[in-house]
């Protein structure tokens, strides 16, 4: 154990920062790179144009860089598509819940974790050949594995922080949705034509909400049910309001009863819900002040009334 702490040292968390900042700047590279879609419609056009304009021109453009990571996606797509398809699929279920639309998000972010675990274990061998040259060869082994593990592991963390952060962002903005939907149903709307102008409604608000509900409206034009649409599309949000929104749906289509009213009803439900939620965050605030309050005002709070006392003591017994 006491080897373990001395290993530990300064340099070493110094070397994990940095790899955090690195992992940090590859995903900022790429997501600066995959969101270039813009808000307004004449950057809209541009970017289409721009776009034609690149695919006319001649093939072989591309830097090497962008090529060499094309093919380590491909490589370790196909890799895990025929070792274990099943994982491959959750995986793409779960990039996709992180907002990464792009089809060939598996590979990179394959590709992205093996690079890093061997980026991260390279970085502690020149640790251990530079710095921890007197530490024994099990500890240098241990110092190795763990850089590795922690490169290995960092596209992991993330897609899990981003996976929370636009669930938060997903469940707050379905409410939202559901008044949208009440409006379009009470508008003469059907249902496909309410979910394809929604999508667009919430394109500033609630970006990923918007463009998971426009895949949903494109599942629906092209033959699926919409029942079987709307329970993929909960899927893809991990939402289970979805779920039995896409439920009511479709119990409301069997029992022949009015979709509006259905709506109505449910969509009260959320706004209820989501104030419940909100009252009960504002009910723990008190509960969550009790620790800062306690730590750093009220030792003030205490030396203000009894430093003058302890003052005029030591100034009488002088």
């Amino acid at each position: 154990m006491e080897n373990l702490f001395t290993a530990l040292n300064p340099l070493l968390m110094l070397s994990s920062i940095g790899s955090l900042i690195l992992f940090a700047l590859i995903y900022y590279a790429y997501q600066s790179f995959a969101d270039t879609k813009s808000r307004s419609e004449v950057k809209k056009r541009l970017s289409i144009k721009k776009q034609r304009l690149s695919i006319s021109d001649t093939p072989g453009t591309e830097r090497g860089g962008k090529k060499l990571t094309n093919k380590v996606a491909k490589k370790a797509n196909d890799f895990y598509a025929n070792s274990d398809p099943k994982s491959l699929r959750k995986l793409q279920l779960a990039l996709i819940q992180a907002g990464f639309m792009n089809p060939g998000a598996v590979g990179k972010f394959l590709a992205a974790r093996a690079i890093l675990g061997v980026l991260s274990a390279g970085i502690g061998c020149l640790l251990i050949l530079f710095v921890y040259v007197d530490l024994p060869t099990a500890n240098k082994l241990l110092v190795v594995l763990l850089m590795g593990c922690q490169g290995y592991f960092l596209p992991t963390f993330y897609l899990k922080r981003r996976t929370a952060k636009i669930e938060m962002e997903n469940r707050q903005g379905f409410p939202d949705v559901m008044d949208l939907m009440v409006v379009s149903s009470e508008a003469g709307l059907t249902m496909e034509a309410s979910i394809e102008r929604i999508s667009k409604e919430l394109e500033l608000t609630y970006p990923n909400l918007s463009t998971q509900l426009n895949m949903a409206s494109l599942e629906i034009r092209a033959g699926r049910p919409i029942d079987q649409a709307l329970r993929a599309f909960g899927e893809r949000l991990r939402l289970e309001e979805v779920q039995g929104f896409s439920t009511m749906i479709q119990q409301s289509k069997e029992l022949g009863t009015s979709i509006s009213d259905a709506l109505r009803v449910y969509s009260d439900e959320m706004r209820h819900k989501r104030m419940m939620k909100a009252e009960e965050k504002a009910y723990a605030l008190p509960a969550k002040m009790s620790v800062p309050v306690t730590v750093f005002i009220l030792p003030i709070v205490i030396g203000i009334a009894i430093i003058p006392t302890i003052v005029r003591i030591s100034i009488g017994d002088y």
